[in-house]
């Protein structure tokens, strides 16, 4: 039986840029792994049942946020109440939030190198603990809605999503948003609802964006979410309540993860959040946008061991 099993995205830019390295990660698990690519969403549910039959120790991913996602909600989704194998993230997409969160550094090739050395030669690895969030059906680490879910909505339809593209949609929002303009208010729509933490309503019912992961960072080395491990089987919330200017000239606190006034943004550690709005409320996760009914339910979902080296 396989012992690793590794799930590829052949559409993540790395992996576009370099196509026949994937079918070296076969190569590189030998008889003690399995590399498959996706082709389909379809295929990664196949692929995890695979690998639940084959009972593999550990599994491997081969995309960015949004790939870990899509086949953690497939491996958690077929695995049901069975123990999953350990994760381990090559972080082989345009944004790697939850990898860089974890302390995973390296390029995918020397990451796979690395977890078939230690496998085969039985050395222990050095492991970090972290719970997903559960958004519906869906599983991942990072969830946010309002200006959070905006940017990412305007930075796909420009086409190309890159790191320079999005720092540069990023210097672009934040100075619309010192002087008025016409990109804040399209970012900057804000989002009604009523919202309820672990059984207590906020008094708020007007925020510029919701936020809630299990991972440190939003991205840019960003570290919002610093409360994220105080508590097992909980998240980092944080709602904003400012206006984006007043949130803006916040951002270096926000950056190295100080704490900032509640008349600007709303954070603690939770264990469930209902939004209620009277609008189908749209979010992300894990760098993926999606469109709920007039309810969204945060909790969380299995607690995961990631391999970090």
């Amino acid at each position: 039986m396989p012992g690793i099993g590794v799930i590829n995205n052949p559409y993540s830019r790395k992996n576009k840029k370099n196509p026949d390295w994937m079918r070296s990660l076969g190569y590189l698990a030998g008889t003690k792994g399995e590399a498959v690519a996706t082709k389909h969403i379809e295929d990664i549910h196949e692929m995890a049942r695979m690998f639940k039959e084959r009972q593999i120790d550990i599994l491997a991913i081969n995309g960015g946020d949004g790939s870990n996602s899509l086949v953690l909600t497939a491996m958690i989704d077929e695995y049901a109440d069975q123990k999953l194998p350990m994760i381990a993230l090559l972080r082989g997409g345009t944004m790697n939030i939850a990898a860089n969160s974890c302390g995973i550094k390296g390029t995918s090739a020397g990451l796979m190198v690395n977890l078939v050395h230690k496998y085969r030669q039985s050395v222990p690895f050095e492991t970090t603990w972290r719970d997903t969030l559960k958004i519906e059906d869906r599983y991942g680490f990072l969830f946010g809605n309002g200006f959070i879910q905006s940017f990412l909505e305007v930075l796909y339809a420009g086409g190309k999503k890159t790191p320079w593209t999005t720092a540069k949609l990023f210097g672009k929002g934040t100075i619309s948003t010192m002087i008025g303009g016409s990109l804040a208010k399209r970012l900057f729509e804000r989002l009604h609802a009523r919202v309820t933490v672990d059984g207590r309503r906020l008094p708020q019912e007007s925020f510029a964006a919701m936020a809630a992961a299990t991972v440190e960072q939003i991205g840019f080395n960003f570290k919002p979410f610093h409360r994220c491990q105080e508590e097992s089987h909980s998240f980092h919330f944080l709602s904003i309540v400012s206006s984006p200017a007043a949130f803006a000239a916040r951002l270096p606190r926000v950056y190295f993860g100080k704490k900032i006034h509640e008349k600007i943004m709303i954070e603690m550690v939770a264990k469930e959040v209902l939004i209620e709005s009277d609008k189908p409320i749209k979010y992300t996760l894990d760098g993926e946008n999606y469109t709920s009914g007039l309810q969204l339910k945060i909790g969380t979902g299995p607690r995961l061991q990631i391999i970090i080296r």
